[in-house]
């Protein structure tokens, strides 16, 4: 096969790649979660209350997930005593969810040691390729977000990196995640 030809297949190896890489990605920092944190959901949520008390509404747009999953997943979390539920000072149809000191300090560890062992996968590439992969990863995410930008749906062009890995994986992988 010619060189030609070799670079012709690239993008279409690159989505197969790419395309292989998303799962494993995901099942990956799924498994480097700490023993006491359920599911990655739950220490995404955990993050993003450590913002700021949140509606549901707001905590569901913020995970990116349905009105039915967030009230899976904070039942869980609140269950536990991480966090808890109060009516909204001014609008009655809402709920605040808050962060508790438990909750917080669930988040601290489990951050800390989540990202620590997901990074671990990466220190068995040689440190130039490490430097290579992190460069084109910048690129990768600006030209996705240069082209997202132009389609219709917010929800698609919102690809921010506090939506986590979890946001990599299709809507109907993601639903499947345990609360």
């Amino acid at each position: 096969m010619s060189s030609l030809a070799d670079e012709s297949r690239l993008p279409s190896d690159l989505v197969a790649a790419f395309t292989e890489l998303g799962p494993a990605w995901g099942r990956w920092v799924n498994a480097c979660l700490p023993d006491d944190m359920a599911s990655y959901a739950r220490l995404r949520a955990l993050t993003a209350l450590c913002d700021g008390d949140r509606t549901m509404k707001q905590l569901a747009e913020t995970l990116d997930v349905t009105p039915r999953r967030i009230t899976a997943l904070v039942d869980a979390l609140e269950e536990h005593g991480l966090v808890e539920r109060y009516a909204h000072p001014t609008d009655g149809r809402s709920t605040l969810v808050a962060i508790t000191p438990a909750g917080l300090e669930q988040q601290r560890l489990g951050c800390q040691q989540h990202q620590d062992e997901v990074a671990a996968a990466f220190s068995d590439l040689p440190v130039d390729d490490q430097k290579r992969l992190l460069a084109i990863s910048h690129e990768l995410t600006a030209i996705f977000r240069k082209r997202l930008a132009g389609r219709s749906s917010p929800a698609i062009a919102d690809c921010t990196p506090e939506h986590g890995p979890t946001r990599l994986l299709p809507r109907h992988r993601r639903a499947n995640v345990r609360p």
